[in-house]
């Protein structure tokens, strides 16, 4: 699937943008980088800041299981960027990669950058019920497609939060969501089967 998506975004070329003669700014820039573990890239972009924001747009200071939280990345173009990918990978507490999603796994194709544009994506996400443990966000902006892509900037460790603990108790790495029903054909046989009476 990656090499078909890969593919089609090659054949269709960089969304189309309106040339207007001056730079792309985002109307919300996060400009702050809590943390910078290792940094790389070839510099032709790179990450302005990241915030993990609830509800109300205010920073979160402890991750709640199932709370709605946007992952906002600010980026700016230094050069000529033609087919932009921004994202984020999410590590827990042993800097093992957990999970993460960019613009282009999500199906949004980012127009093409000039020097000077900035970007600000914000990723909408409901935080599953995970163990309580240490989690960080690591920013990236690459330039390519998902099977080919050139790392403009990628910052390690951006920004960590606790996960707060949940109403019940997590077996391994997280709960998954379930709804538990009795099979049909079981249901109507244990109804037909006559109860034991018990005389006392």
């Amino acid at each position: 699937m990656v090499e078909k998506d890969s593919a089609y975004l090659m054949l269709k070329g960089a969304p189309a943008r309106a040339h207007t003669g001056s730079q792309v700014r985002a109307p919300e820039i996060v400009e702050h980088i809590p943390n910078v573990d290792h940094r790389y890239g070839d510099g032709r972009a790179e990450i302005l800041g990241i915030a993990v924001l609830d509800a109300q747009g205010d920073p979160v200071h402890l991750l709640q299981p199932s709370q709605r939280v946007t992952v906002r990345i600010s980026v700016r173009a230094h050069a000529g960027i033609p087919r932009p990918i921004v994202g984020f990978m999410m590590r827990n507490h042993l800097g093992i990669d957990f999970s993460g999603t960019n613009t282009a796994r999500e199906g949004y194709d980012l127009p093409a950058m000039t020097p000077d544009d900035v970007y600000t994506v914000d990723f909408h996400l409901e935080m599953p019920e995970l163990y309580p443990a240490s989690f960080s966000f690591s920013p990236a902006i690459a330039d390519g497609t998902l099977l080919g892509y050139t790392m403009c900037d990628w910052i390690d460790n951006a920004i960590a939060l606790q996960m707060g603990h949940s109403p019940g108790e997590i077996y391994g790495f997280l709960r998954l969501p379930c709804r538990v029903e009795v099979n049909a054909r079981l249901a109507a046989r244990l109804a037909s089967q006559p109860r034991e009476s018990h005389v006392g």
